[in-house]
């Protein structure tokens, strides 16, 4: 497969499966200066629970940028994402469209409808591209609260919405996909039925928006974690921007290494990573306090489920979205308060 610091996206940040890796507009400026002004863009269709791998396997194969297919929300859902790369025009075309295609192969089998997925490459210009990127991010309402914003969209002078600013560049979660927006939406709950508690942990932060999130609902200390250094660069990146930089603790400390346990985690990663780390978990999360796990494909539920089941956790909320699932969970134990403590 890729190299542990990338794809522990099987097992790190899923936040990812949306925006996944992409160029910032900053970054577009700059590559457009350059006298090359032409791209070759190698795309493939993939089933959508393989989108973030191939997505990651595109930018260590060098790509410079990566988009992932957005749905159409006027349309039902579909069960593929088209994933394109974009390489410099003197790149080997047809020698990235058979590393690609060679990857997919050993993909097949954890996702075995990959075996149809055919890459094709195509010219495009950087006008072209910039377009085509920028159209994959418009604003979007999360929950009762949220307004999440690509920087190139002005606030809206009379929201009454919390505006969350997000850079869609290099690293995960920029609001649009079902696991993201399940998060957001299960910390607003929370803090509707509990509060907002003093610290809080976003494990596989990606971009930062949960961790924004958290710290604007009213967290005054927030651990963001990825064991991913671009991800944590464009939360560094993104922190100032919302005017929540003071509150973020960001890291790439594994879990055990943290200051644990906290009153709340909110961990979207994929089931794999889930499972394994319930056991740490566990530990992790005061009782009483509570895990919001993402990332979870609806097959894979009842395995997640399984490895945090009662006594030591209680579901306490359930959110489903296009085939993803978000879990609300309480850590048991002796306290009976039902308020989140602050820690």
């Amino acid at each position: 497969m890729k190299k542990q610091s990338r794809v522990q996206s099987l097992a790190s940040s899923v936040q990812n499966l949306e925006s996944a890796e992409l160029v910032s507009d900053s970054g577009l400026r700059t590559l457009n200066s350059r006298l090359s002004q032409r791209w070759l863009c190698l795309a493939v269709t993939v089933p959508n629970e393989a989108a973030e791998a191939v997505a990651n396997f595109l930018v260590e194969l060098g790509s410079t940028g990566v988009v992932e297919g957005v749905q159409d929300l006027t349309q039902p859902p579909t069960s593929t994402t088209e994933v394109q790369g974009f390489f410099p025009i003197d790149a080997s075309g047809p020698n990235l469209r058979k590393t690609l295609a060679r990857y997919l192969t050993e993909l097949s089998v954890m996702f075995p409808n990959l075996n149809h997925a055919v890459p094709h490459l195509t010219e495009v210009s950087s006008d072209a591209w910039q377009d085509r990127w920028r159209a994959h991010f418009p604003p979007i309402e999360v929950g009762k609260r949220f307004l999440v914003l690509p920087p190139w969209q002005p606030i809206p002078a009379n929201t009454a919405r919390i505006v969350i600013v997000i850079d869609p560049s290099m690293a995960f979660g920029t609001g649009h996909h079902a696991t993201t927006q399940g998060c957001l939406e299960a910390i607003e709950q929370l803090h509707d039925r509990h509060g907002t508690p003093d610290r809080a942990l976003d494990l596989g932060t990606g971009s930062g928006i949960l961790a924004i999130a958290l710290a604007k609902l009213g967290a005054r200390t927030v651990w963001a974690t990825d064991i991913d250094p671009v991800a944590l660069a464009e939360a560094r990146k993104n922190a100032p921007v919302n005017r929540v930089a003071p509150f973020l603790y960001l890291s790439d400390s594994p879990l055990e290494q943290l200051p644990v346990p906290f009153p709340l985690i909110v961990a979207n990663l994929f089931s794999t990573a889930l499972i394994a780390l319930a056991q740490t978990m566990t530990t992790a999360v005061d009782r009483q306090g509570y895990a919001i796990l993402s990332g979870i494909q609806q097959n894979q539920e009842a395995s997640v489920l399984a490895a945090y089941s009662p006594p030591l956790w209680l579901l306490s909320d359930r959110l489903a979205r296009d085939g993803w699932v978000t879990l609300v969970l309480q850590r048991r134990g002796s306290c009976h308060s039902e308020r989140i403590s602050s820690g």
